[in-house]
């Protein structure tokens, strides 16, 4: 019995440390992640992460609502229009390609009408601080079942940062 454990303690340091040394040589090269506190970043730069601080580049930071239910408005829009391409543009940058996946799967099983239907009911949201806005989705009964989070970008437009 303690051989057989001793064989399997020892197999599997051998392929934690063969998968270490395979993932160290094809890691390729370091990522660096540019830390800045300064809004005006540059000109590519779009929404902050609150709290990693880094800046993402978006190539549609024109697309977006003056004000978070400008946004809202928008998103709903697109998706009455069954418009995908456009809807993700009101998304950010690092959420967008996830939002495209789950959008088209909601398209494919036919259920745009009932995400149309809880965007509309959305009548509430609070302020969170001067560039980020929280919506509140209702079910049925009026209980919260998922908060729509939204940030300000760089060109002083509203994108969805969680959904």
């Amino acid at each position: 019995m303690t051989k057989g454990l001793i064989r399997s303690v020892i197999v599997l340091v051998l392929v934690l440390g063969v998968g270490g040394f395979g993932l160290w040589l094809l890691s390729g090269k370091e990522i660096v992640i540019n830390k800045s506190g300064n809004s005006n970043a540059g000109s590519n730069s779009d929404i902050q992460n609150s709290g990693a601080g880094s800046v993402v580049s978006d190539a549609f930071k024109e697309f977006g609502g003056k004000t978070p239910n400008e946004t809202l408005s928008f998103l709903i829009g697109a998706l009455e229009k069954n418009n995908l391409t456009l809807a993700v543009k009101y998304f950010a940058p690092e959420i967008r390609a996830i939002e495209s996946e789950e959008l088209k799967k909601l398209q494919d099983a036919n259920l745009f009408a009932d995400l149309i239907k809880t965007l509309k009911s959305i009548k509430s949201g609070k302020t969170i601080d001067n560039s980020h806005y929280r919506f509140i989705v209702p079910d049925e009964m009026g209980e919260t079942i998922v908060e729509i989070e939204l940030a300000k970008n760089s060109a002083g437009l509203w994108k969805i940062i969680s959904f």
